[in-house]
């Protein structure tokens, strides 16, 4: 089968999963089934396939939908973020190197692997400066993908208890807005001008972002660029609009760019090193909801919006399944960039600095 082909099944297996799963009502559905559904045929056939290119589109449309619920009351809030995300990226940092320390001492793997298994950054970066500091990369790599999938299968229907719990409703978005009827969208004409105008402005957005991250050489500025302006047109103009279906579609995506990366090397090393692998998965989750309960206790945050936004997932991926928990899709991005830019700014540095002394 040619590239295209593999690429057209990896698609409608990644549909099929996001469907079911969101059937099924399990958290996140859309993402996780595709996630799955593409990950196990992936190890199985060793074929599933998605051009790379897509990764910029599915950051330019979670962009989108996080810039489209950018309201002004959401202007005020982001102002009042600097105490979160400083908690966030220092406690974060801590307990992942207290646990790289641990799984070190406890695990036999060396040291640059264990402390580069459990960093809560992007996991090509980190794999890539394992590769520098002469660690094993493939190790890495699996711990780096089980970390999300911790987020993913473990996390997110922690949030969803903890959601039901506190009485939000999942999707929550408020009352909506005038000359809109109960479902918050506008009808006929005016709903396809609307998509056309967003479209436009997706594009504008994604290609901006698209360009300033290649000079960066920084892939997350596409998501920031999008939603900066997809939030600022929408703040403007109030006429931003696009399908639910479309956020769907593009969970499923990010899904399956996630689940191809799994392969049958990936299991391999997984029994290498199986019980720090546990140690990871669980360590991830246990982090995720100290942390969560820190930022909710001291900062007044509903638990939701702080559990996306400290964990370790993706910060596109985080951002888009926010509304499926009643959490602030605008803040979980703004945490979880903050997060992601500290982490791999600081975190390599501390290994540095830490590496002489063990």
């Amino acid at each position: 089968m040619t590239q295209f082909l593999w690429f057209l099944l990896t698609m409608a297996v990644a549909v099929t999963g996001g469907f079911l799963f969101m059937k099924l009502k399990v958290p996140a559905g859309a993402l996780v089934g595709a996630l799955l559904f593409t990950g196990v045929l992936s190890v199985l056939t060793g074929h599933m396939f998605m051009y790379t290119g897509l990764k910029v589109l599915t950051k330019t449309v979670a962009g989108l939908f996080i810039g489209m619920s950018v309201k002004s009351e959401s202007v005020k809030k982001l102002a009042s973020l600097i105490k979160p995300a400083v908690i966030l990226v220092a406690v974060i940092i801590i307990l992942c190197l207290g646990m790289g320390l641990a799984m070190y001492r406890f695990s036999g793997l060396d040291v640059v692997t264990s402390l580069f298994s459990v960093a809560p950054g992007g996991m090509q970066d980190m794999t890539l400066m394992t590769i520098d500091l002469e660690g094993d990369a493939a190790v890495v790599a699996v711990m780096q993908v089980l970390r999300l999938l911790s987020v993913y299968f473990i996390s997110m229907p922690i949030v969803k208890l903890l959601t039901k719990k506190s009485g939000r409703q999942e999707g929550q978005t408020g009352a909506p807005e005038r000359g809109k009827g109960s479902s918050g969208r506008p009808s006929g004409e005016i709903r396809k001008k609307r998509i056309l105008f967003t479209s436009l402005v997706t594009l504008a957005g994604g290609a901006a972002g698209y360009l300033i991250a290649e000079l960066a050489d920084f892939s997350t500025l596409i998501l920031i660029v999008s939603m900066v302006t997809a939030a600022s047109v929408n703040l403007a103009t109030g006429k931003l609009y696009m399908p639910v279906i479309v956020r769907r579609i593009t969970q499923m995506m990010s899904g399956a760019l996630i689940g191809v990366t799994v392969g049958y090397d990936s299991i391999v090393h997984l029994k290498m090193a199986l019980v720090p692998a546990v140690f990871i998965t669980m360590g991830f989750v246990v982090i995720n909801v100290i942390i969560a309960m820190i930022i909710s206790r001291v900062c007044h945050m509903d638990i939701a919006t702080a559990m996306l936004s400290s964990s370790a997932g993706g910060a596109s991926e985080s951002a888009l399944v926010a509304p499926d928990f009643g959490a602030d899709p605008a803040i979980v991005s703004v945490l979880q960039v903050t997060r992601l830019v500290c982490v791999t700014a600081f975190y390599p540095v501390l290994v540095k600095f830490i590496l002489p002394s063990l």
